[in-house]
C-alpha cells in the first residue's frame, strides 16, 4: 500500500495507528464507565433533563 518512491518511516506509521486507536477507544471507555456509574434508566434521565430545563425556564421568567 506504500507508494513507490515514498519512504515513510515505520515508527511514524505505528504512532499514527496508535493515536487513531486511542482516539476511538478512549471515549468508548469513558462513556461506558459513566453509563455504568449512572444507575438511572433512559426514561429517568429524560425526565430529569426535562425537569432541569423547565426549572431554568421558570427561573428566567420570574
Amino acid at each position: 500500500m506504500i507508494i513507490r518512491g515514498m519512504d515513510i518511516p515505520l515508527p511514524l506509521i505505528i504512532s499514527c495507528i496508535v493515536i487513531i486507536i486511542a482516539l476511538i477507544i478512549f471515549p468508548l471507555i469513558v462513556s461506558y464507565k459513566a453509563e455504568k456509574k449512572s444507575k438511572q434508566s433512559e426514561w429517568e434521565k429524560i425526565r430529569d433533563f426535562g425537569n432541569k430545563i423547565n426549572k431554568k425556564t421558570r427561573d428566567k421568567a420570574n
